[in-house]
């Protein structure tokens, strides 16, 4: 099959694609790490929606990966991920897209999901460069906007307008969440709710 021919069928497929499935989805945490969190434009904003959905998803039940980008130089995942997310082994990197190696690609296929909730940091590199490969691989990445950024707004906000022209979804956490969860009156609707109160 042609490349062309693929990124045809990716799109065709993903323009099918109109709530985010609970069924075919993941989280991908992207590099939320010591050294560089506390440098980040709303940094509040980023961690409290990245907890909000690694919490959404463990009701849920949808799987999560957690990556690291040179954890040597950039330290380990923040303390307020890690913690809800008991035993995790996050995926060290060098490459600013996840899909750059192989560790990552093995767990994203042994993982057989299609639609990629992305969140994390930064907006402009890692997030960007991953959305894009992953779309160029037949994948759905939905970035959730307000659990993204950058050192500074102006780089977010160019991240978010150039994954968004390459037809990736976005939206926000309180939406992602929603859409995962499709009905009310259930202990995960109630369990979900009170995340967003």
């Amino acid at each position: 099959m042609t490349t062309t021919r693929r990124r045809v069928e990716a799109q065709t497929t993903s323009k099918r694609q109109e709530l985010c499935p609970r069924e075919d989805s993941l989280l991908l945490v992207v590099d939320v790490q010591e050294r560089l969190l506390p440098h980040i434009f709303e940094k509040e904003r980023v961690l409290e929606n990245c907890r909000r959905l690694i919490q959404t998803a463990n009701v849920l039940g949808v799987p999560i990966l957690l990556t690291e980008q040179y954890p040597q130089g950039i330290g380990r995942t923040v303390k307020e991920i890690t913690d809800l997310l008991p035993g995790a082994e996050p995926i060290e990197k060098v490459s600013f897209s996840c899909c750059g190696d192989p560790a990552f690609l093995e767990r994203l296929a042994a993982l057989g999901k299609r639609t990629v909730i992305v969140c994390g940091i930064e907006a402009h590199v890692c997030i960007t460069q991953t959305t894009l490969e992953l779309l160029a691989g037949g994948y759905f990445p939905y970035v959730v906007g307000d659990a993204i950024s950058s050192r500074t707004r102006e780089n977010w906000e160019a991240g978010v307008a150039r994954m968004q022209q390459a037809g990736a979804t976005l939206g926000s956490t309180e939406m992602v969440a929603f859409e995962l969860l499709r009905r009310a009156a259930t202990d995960e609707f109630r369990q979900i709710l009170s995340l967003f109160r």
